[in-house]
């Protein structure tokens, strides 16, 4: 669970991603609901975006200013 109120949530076939003002970005597992990654942020996520082309690379950027592009593996 996050520790404040969330600000996205995205949907692939096998993940959810969930981002929150607690500065987390974190990976859910669509059969088990188990958490199973986790990226802190510098400040509150306020955008997060997959790629549409391969949903296993987003982009997010928090209250800082900063922008991560991330990716992981299925």
């Amino acid at each position: 669970a996050h520790l404040d109120r969330i600000t996205h949530l995205k949907l692939t076939d096998s993940v959810i991603i969930s981002a929150s003002y607690d500065r987390t970005l974190k990976l859910w597992d669509r059969n088990t609901k188990k958490q199973v990654g986790m990226f802190v942020c510098g400040g509150p996520v306020l955008f997060l975006e997959l790629n549409p082309g391969n949903p296993s690379e987003l982009v997010c950027a928090d209250g800082r200013g900063k922008i991560y592009f991330l990716s992981w593996k299925d």
